[in-house]
C-alpha cells in the first residue's frame, strides 16, 4: 500500500500541484541553474588558473566592471587592454545604449573588448552577436568570453562579413592575436601560384552576407550595430540591407574610411539613419568613426 500510495501522490501532485509540490518543482530549477553556474565558474576558473601561470591575464580599463581578457601578443597589450583610452566613444556609446535585453552585433569583434563590455551591460538578458572572421583574434574571442563567464550572452561568429556569399579572400596583416587592419576586398579567392615571401598571409575564407547569415543561423535581430572593419564596411551594409531595413535597429557606431565616406552615408540614410555624432579623434587619420540613429 506503501507504494501505491507514494505512486498516487506523484500523480497527485504532477496533475494537481499543491503549494508543496510548486515549491518542490522551483526548487529543483533553482538547483539545475545552480549547478550549470557553478559548471561556468569552474571553467573560467580552470581557464583564468592556465593563464596566470604563465602571466597571461590582463584587466580591461573599463570602470564600471571588472572585465579580463588572455595577452600574450604585444598588440593586446598595447591596443586591447587599453579599449577605453584607444575609443571611448565607442565606450560612451556602448555605455548609453546597451540595456537588458538588447541585441548588439559587434562586427569585426578583434578579442572581444566591446562584445565583453556589452555583455556585462546587458545583465544577463538580451545577446552580443560577436563576428571575428581572423582565426587567431576568433579563438582568443572565445577564451574571453569563458574567462569572463558570459558564454550565455556573447555568440560568436567566425565569418567574414561580405556583399555576396562565396569563398573569398582575407589577407593578414599579421597572424597574432589582437591584431587589427587586415585587409578584406571582398573579392573571390582564386589560389593560384604559393605566396612569395614578402607576401602577407591570404586566407580563403567562406563569406557571407549578414542577411543571409541572419536567416540562415536565425539569429536575432540587432537592435545596435558597431561596425568595424579595417575598410570592408560598404561591403559589409550591402550585404545587410534587410537587416538595416527592420525598425527595431535604432544606432550604429561605424569607423569608415575616407575614401568611402559618400556611399556608407548614402546607404544608411536609405534607411533613415542620420549622423548624430562625429567623434574627434585627436588627430589625422584616414578613416573617422560616425554614429548614426535612426530619424
Amino acid at each position: 500500500m506503501a507504494a501505491h500510495r507514494f505512486s498516487f501522490d506523484r500523480v497527485r501532485r504532477l496533475f494537481f500541484p499543491t503549494d508543496a509540490g510548486r515549491l518542490d518543482e522551483k526548487r529543483a530549477n533553482a538547483a539545475r541553474k545552480e549547478a550549470v553556474r557553478k559548471e561556468r565558474r569552474r571553467r573560467a576558473a580552470q581557464v583564468a588558473r592556465d593563464a596566470e601561470q604563465s602571466g597571461d591575464v590582463a584587466v580591461v580599463d573599463y570602470p564600471r566592471h571588472e572585465i579580463r581578457i588572455l595577452v600574450t601578443s604585444d598588440a593586446e597589450r598595447k591596443w586591447r587592454t587599453t579599449a577605453c583610452a584607444k575609443e571611448p566613444w565607442t565606450v560612451a556609446w556602448l555605455d548609453a545604449r546597451v540595456r537588458p535585453g538588447e541585441v548588439l552585433y559587434d562586427i569585426g569583434a578583434n578579442v572581444g573588448v566591446f562584445s565583453l563590455i556589452a555583455g556585462t551591460l546587458l545583465e544577463g538578458h538580451g545577446a552580443v552577436v560577436a563576428f571575428e572572421p581572423g582565426y587567431a583574434n576568433y579563438a582568443r574571442l572565445c577564451e574571453n568570453i569563458v574567462l569572463n563567464e558570459l558564454e550565455e550572452r556573447i555568440i560568436p561568429v567566425p565569418l567574414p562579413l561580405s556583399s555576396r556569399t562565396g569563398l573569398q579572400a582575407f589577407t593578414y596583416r599579421s597572424v597574432e592575436p589582437g591584431q587589427s587592419r587586415h585587409t578584406f576586398t571582398g573579392e573571390a579567392w582564386t589560389g593560384g601560384a604559393p605566396r612569395p615571401k614578402h607576401r602577407r598571409y591570404s586566407q580563403p575564407m567562406l563569406g557571407m552576407t549578414l542577411d543571409a547569415a541572419v536567416s540562415l543561423f536565425a539569429l536575432p535581430r540587432p537592435t545596435l550595430i558597431k561596425l568595424d572593419v579595417d575598410g570592408a564596411e560598404l561591403h559589409v551594409l550591402e550585404g545587410a540591407q534587410e537587416t538595416l531595413a527592420v525598425e527595431a535597429l535604432r544606432s550604429l557606431v561605424v569607423e569608415i574610411d575616407g575614401e568611402l565616406t559618400d556611399p556608407v552615408m548614402a546607404l544608411l540614410a536609405r534607411f533613415g539613419f542620420r549622423l548624430v555624432e562625429r567623434p574627434d579623434r585627436g588627430r589625422d587619420k584616414k578613416a573617422w568613426y560616425g554614429i548614426f540613429a535612426r530619424e
